[in-house]
């Protein structure tokens, strides 16, 4: 069961998924190469674990919070990947 609604992005190609995972490190975020997976980044001191799916054909990204501590809200998780991917290329959906 996803903790927020679901975050989705476009123009993920796969240049720019690469440039993710490298922003990601940099930032202390091991973000895999497979497509699909599971990640946990520190939002405000505070730990948040999604799924993620990628189609770097259409360059789709949606990203699923599952699970967050209860007084971090999602519109800050949101803002927090949507820095992180539009600094990376890609687009808000």
């Amino acid at each position: 069961m996803a903790a927020c609604p679901p975050f989705k992005y476009r123009n993920v190609t796969p240049a720019v998924f690469r440039a993710l995972q490298t922003l990601g490190k940099k930032k202390g975020i091991d973000i895999p190469s497979a497509p699909s997976g599971n990640i946990s980044i520190t939002v405000a001191g505070l730990k948040v674990n999604f799924q993620y799916a990628w189609d770097g054909r259409s360059g789709q990204l949606l990203l699923t919070c599952v699970s967050k501590p209860p007084l971090l809200g999602c519109s800050t998780i949101k803002s927090f990947a949507d820095k992180i991917v539009t600094e990376s290329g890609g687009k808000t959906a």
